[in-house]
């Protein structure tokens, strides 16, 4: 025999025999079991479970809107008397319009409004006696336009 040569335990053509195929398999198991279950014990701690994302709120009508904020203002004992109305602007908009006396009852009707109706949008438009009325010789045709005298 030559002093390079290769020697092979095994012939070439030699088939896995099952007693060598058997503990692979089970190997393969136990590890692929075990990979699993320490995967889940010690693994990232995170929420299992997908919070539901919760369904928008229905959305009200105009008219129930416009009446919510109209009987907060005829609840109220300060601007009760300045007969401040509603009107509906929009999908989900209302307007506030009148006169009052003063800035805070024109600042405290939209705070008092916007606190209590689920609006998408409360326009102030109430104006104030003296500060926005027509200023003295400018007379008033109607139109909404000022006219010099």
């Amino acid at each position: 025999m030559p002093r390079y040569t290769v020697r092979r335990r095994h012939p070439i053509d030699a088939k896995p025999t099952p007693s060598g195929v058997v503990p692979v398999a089970i190997g393969l198991a136990v590890g692929a079991t075990l990979g699993f279950l320490l995967g889940e014990w010690l693994g990232p701690v995170g929420a299992r479970v997908v919070p539901r994302v919760p369904r928008p709120a229905p959305t009200r009508s105009l008219a129930e809107l416009v009446h919510d904020a109209q009987s907060v203002l005829v609840a109220d004992v300060q601007l009760r008397d300045w007969e401040l109305e509603v009107v509906p602007v929009g999908r989900g908009r209302i307007e506030l319009r009148g006169w009052v006396g003063t800035r805070a009852a024109r600042t405290r009707a939209a705070r008092l409004v916007g606190e209590a109706v689920t609006a998408e949008a409360v326009l102030n438009s109430i104006l104030v006696r003296g500060e926005d009325d027509l200023p003295e010789g400018y007379p008033d045709h109607g139109d909404g336009g000022l006219v010099s005298a």
